[in-house]
């Protein structure tokens, strides 16, 4: 009932915005950049094109947790998993900071860069022989840079009150595929990790992707669309599964410097193609490469604050909170439990 509540929501704060977005004040609504909802909520990156000249920095702080096995949309005790393979991982927290840089090169083109450094911890549970119900515990870890991502906006539609760009980039694999953690079953050596703890793709990946706004003098709405193609197979032999992300937001006008959003997001990622050599299928479902895709609904919600005046004026502060509302996993894997982004930034040249 709870979910079901939860995901009517945003239909619901959608359906009431329509109204005002559609019905403009005489004269027409002009699109006001400096506006707390201008922006898209912190979980949404590449939504908006600078004008020529202007630069834009931001960090942000990502937390995502996951935790119990789930096949399809239910969800699996250890002692199913262990039926099935040597050790279950029960919980995945990943942590890491993100680093985002804007530059209008014209006023149709703007460029980006966005590089992460994340923490990827996760848990792993293992059945003792002769002891039912006891279990070996074990946490392995991988931290560094993940891959950087780069991409080039290009402005479609600026009239009035909409705007429409194109986004198309790359993403260049400098995230490490080799990450490695003592276990008890390999100590004193580590051993491979899996797929979904590695920090990188190791392949270039291509990140098509569009955007749409619409703003009024009460509240903007936002579409996004992105895909990540993978290119071939990594230096190990496989490769991560395309992945599809598709974003609506809405945006409250609260005052002029903060605004309250929330919307949908829709992920899909595939299984991953290949295999590595040193990780077993049958030793954990985080190994087997049948296991890995899925989709998501994720429920967002936000605040974005903008100083207008003063020594601050246009830093931008912003956080969103993501909850699942429904996930269908072709498991055995890991269930999202949620996620928070936390983000400042500022513009510079406007």
């Amino acid at each position: 009932m709870v979910r079901k509540i939860a995901g009517s929501l945003p239909l619901v704060v959608l359906l009431a915005l329509s109204q005002p977005l559609a019905a403009q004040t005489d004269p027409p609504h002009e699109w006001t950049p400096d506006r707390a909802d201008a922006e898209a909520p912190a979980s949404i990156t590449q939504d908006r094109v600078l004008p020529k000249g202007a630069f834009q920095l931001g960090v942000r702080f990502l937390y995502s947790g996951m935790s119990g096995q789930g096949y399809g949309t239910d969800s699996l005790t250890v002692d199913q998993v262990l039926t099935l393979f040597d050790v279950a991982n029960s919980e995945m927290v990943t942590q890491g900071l993100a680093v985002d840089v804007l530059m209008g090169v014209t006023d149709r083109v703007t460029v980006t860069a966005t590089g992460v450094f994340a923490q990827k911890a996760m848990d792993h549970l293992s059945g003792l022989e002769g002891q039912p119900n006891a279990f070996l515990f074990y946490e392995t870890e991988a931290s560094g840079l993940q891959d950087l991502s780069v991409h080039a906006l290009y402005d479609v539609l600026s009239s009035g009150d909409l705007r429409f760009h194109l986004h198309g980039g790359v993403s260049i694999p400098v995230g490490s595929i080799d990450s490695g953690d003592v276990t008890p079953f390999s100590n004193p050596d580590e051993t491979q990790l899996p797929y979904m703890q590695q920090l990188g793709s190791g392949t270039i990946d291509l990140t098509p992707g569009f955007t749409f706004n619409i703003q009024n003098h009460r509240a903007s709405l936002g579409v996004q669309g992105k895909a990540t193609i993978r290119m071939g197979e990594n230096d190990r032999g496989w490769a991560l599964g395309d992945l599809y992300l598709a974003n609506m937001w809405a945006g409250i006008k609260a005052s002029e410097w903060a605004s309250a959003s929330l919307g949908l997001q829709y992920s899909n990622w595939g299984n991953v193609e290949g295999f590595d050599e040193d990780l077993n299928a049958n030793e954990s479902p985080a190994h087997n490469t049948l296991t890995q895709a899925g989709w998501r609904v994720d429920l967002p919600i936000g605040v974005n604050f903008v100083m207008p005046e003063g020594q601050f004026e246009g830093h931008r502060l912003s956080v969103d909170f993501l909850f699942p509302i429904h996930q269908d996993l072709d498991g055995p894997q890991l269930r999202h439990n949620w996620s928070v982004v936390a983000g400042w930034s500022v513009d510079i040249g406007f």
